[in-house]
This record gives C-alpha cells, structure tokens and sequence, in this order.
C-alpha cells in the first residue's frame, strides 16, 4: 500500500508537522516513535443528535487526531464531519476504536473472544478508511479508548490482541497506548511501531499508572495543576505521583482533549512549551520477519 501525505486542505495552518525519528532494533521487531512529541486529541465522539462540547476547541494546538470509529461513539456523520476538522487544521490522522458500548462510552467492564475483540477493531478500522479515503488520506495511528485502553495496561494479552489486529490490518500504523511494559512487549510481538502516552490531566500513582476514573484524586481539578504536570513531562520526562513519587513516563505522544478545565488556553500554553511538535508518521518501515503463524489470535 502506498503512502501519500494528508491534503492541508482548505486554509490549514502551517504547523510543526514533520516525519518524526524512528530506531529500528535489529534483533527485536519493535519500533519505537521518538521525540519529538506529538501531541494527540479524541474527535468525533458523538452520536445521532449528541455532540462533545468543546472537542474541536483545541484542534490548533495539537498534531493529530484520532476519530472516533462507531463502536463506543461516532456514527457516519460525524466521522464525516471530523475528517472536515482534520484537513482543515493538517492534522495527521488516527482510529479511535473501543469496545461496542454506545451507551457507556466504552468505559464499562466488557469481555469479548479474541476472535470477537479482533473482527470489532478490523470492522471500526475499515469503517473509518472507507470514509477518509474520500477525503485523499489514510489514519496512520490507533489509539484504544476506555475499558478497553485500561485493559492494555493490566493484561498483556488484551495488548496483544489489539496489535496483532493492527499488525494484519497494516503493519505500518502506529499503536498509542499507555506508557507501559505491556505496550512494548505487544508490539514487539505484533512487529509494528508502538507510541507511549502521557496524560497531563489525570493523576499517577507511584508504579507509572494511571488512578482508576473512580478515585477521588484521578482527574486534576485546576488548569495550574494541568498545566504544572506537562510542564514537568515536557521537560523532565516524568510525573509526580499522588504520594509524592516523581516517576518516570517514557513516552511519545501526550493525550489532550476539550473536556479539560480552560482547554483552549491550557492547550494552547502546552503546545507553546514544545518547540517542535510533530505528528507520529506512518512511512514505511522494515521490521524482523514475523512468520504468519505468529499472528494467530488467542491468549497464548
């Protein structure tokens, strides 16, 4: 499949964009995105007469965008109208994909097969391809969403289900999940490129994850305290955790979205903090070969 870069489109600022660095290790099949930073958003998350208040506010300031694929939100429509976001600002483009549970937004408890879990990612990235392909551009990043984003942390064999659905669909996109083991061991299975996230809205715990969207202290409550914790990722490579830990987060990409207190400034302050933003490429790249009985699905 070639690749072509995205059409600016109509009046697309000029931006920082650019092919980001990538390391490929000889003797392993992942393939890690490095600096500089992208900075990431969720779009197109609504669904028949519902929107999200405030999701496009922040466009200007980041580098890519991830629509939503009809499983926990989006429908038609609004991909249709995400992707007019999308050209218009120059973003790059990303498959936002999740279980299907319209109704909680793909953040409650669900559990499907391998095969079920693999047939739901392939369907949402071929929904969001059909559609962006009459636009001129293809997605080059996929990054989970809810219950099913959680899971990649705590279950290597989630991660690796959802990389090896990647890896079949197109070894070239690249998988943002949570900055942790289990995105690094399911790509380097799956042979494609992985990017780590960061979070500057929600809160740490002192072993690098994230606090469960039912703690008290999981969502930072002012824009100062936003805004102090990127400024603490962007420079230092690290978070201070709810006890006082500082610790490291390797990352590559950092997940913003409108629903922040004060998102535009917040966004726009961020963005000003990192002087060469660009967006994860999606160019083509070797990887180890990886022999077609490695992608068969199950929790082995």
């Amino acid at each position: 499949m070639r690749r072509t870069r995205q059409n600016r489109g109509r009046g697309g600022r000029d931006s920082a964009q650019g092919q980001g660095s990538t390391q490929h290790h000889s003797n392993s099949n992942r393939v890690v995105i490095n600096h500089p930073i992208d900075l990431n958003t969720n779009l197109g998350e609504g669904f028949g007469p519902y929107s999200v208040p405030g999701e496009t506010d922040i466009l200007p300031f980041v580098t890519s965008a991830n629509i939503a694929c009809g499983a926990h939100s989006g429908d038609p429509t609004h991909m249709e109208a995400a992707l007019e976001e999308v050209k218009y600002y120059g973003l790059a483009l990303g498959a936002s994909i999740g279980y299907p549970d319209l109704q909680g937004f793909g953040k409650r408890e669900m559990h499907l097969s391998p095969a079920e879990l693999r047939s739901s990612i392939l369907f949402q990235l071929g929904s969001l391809a059909g559609l962006a392909r009459t636009f001129g551009f293809e997605f080059t990043q996929v990054r989970p969403h809810g219950f099913l984003y959680n899971q990649m942390w705590n279950d290597i064999r989630i991660a690796t289900v959802v990389a090896k659905a990647l890896a079949e669909y197109d070894r070239w996109l690249v998988l943002v999940g949570p900055a942790c083991p289990n995105l690094a061991a399911a790509g380097e299975k799956a042979g494609i490129r992985i990017a780590g996230e960061a979070w500057i809205d929600k809160a740490y715990d002192a072993n690098g994850h994230l606090l469960s969207h039912g703690h008290s202290r999981a969502v930072l409550k002012t824009p100062q305290d936003i805004i102090n914790q990127a400024s603490q990722l962007i420079h230092y490579r690290e978070v201070t955790a709810v006890d006082g830990t500082r610790v490291s987060v390797d990352y590559q990409t950092i997940h913003m979205h409108g629903a922040m207190p004060n998102a535009k400034p917040v966004a726009e302050q961020v963005r000003s903090m990192i002087a060469d933003a660009r967006a994860l490429t999606a160019e083509p790249f070797s990887v180890d070969v990886i022999e077609p009985n490695e992608l068969a699905y199950g929790y082995s």
